[in-house]
């Protein structure tokens, strides 16, 4: 009798220090997402500033670059864009 009673305490340890880890594992996991979030928010400003900034030291007016984009677009469309390209 005694050695089931300390089977089953010895399980019931085990069973709360495993609920305490996954416990933990998911508010880390909540951390990473928040934490995935921001850095992605903070990505997407730091590229715009980047372009910003290039598209100041070009010296092209807003016109130009308008133009440029178009014509890259149209170039994309008329060759079949990225969809063309064999996979190797």
């Amino acid at each position: 009798m005694v050695t089931r009673k300390s089977q089953s305490q010895g399980l019931k340890a085990k069973t709360e220090k495993l609920e305490k880890e996954l416990d933990k594992v998911q508010s880390q996991k909540a951390q990473l997402v928040t934490k995935e979030k921001e850095l992605t928010k903070q990505l997407k400003a730091t590229k715009a500033e980047y372009i910003v900034a290039l598209m100041s030291e070009s010296g092209k007016s807003i016109e130009e670059l308008e133009r440029f984009a178009k014509d890259k677009a149209e170039d994309a469309t008329e060759n079949g864009g990225d969809g063309h390209v064999p996979n190797y």
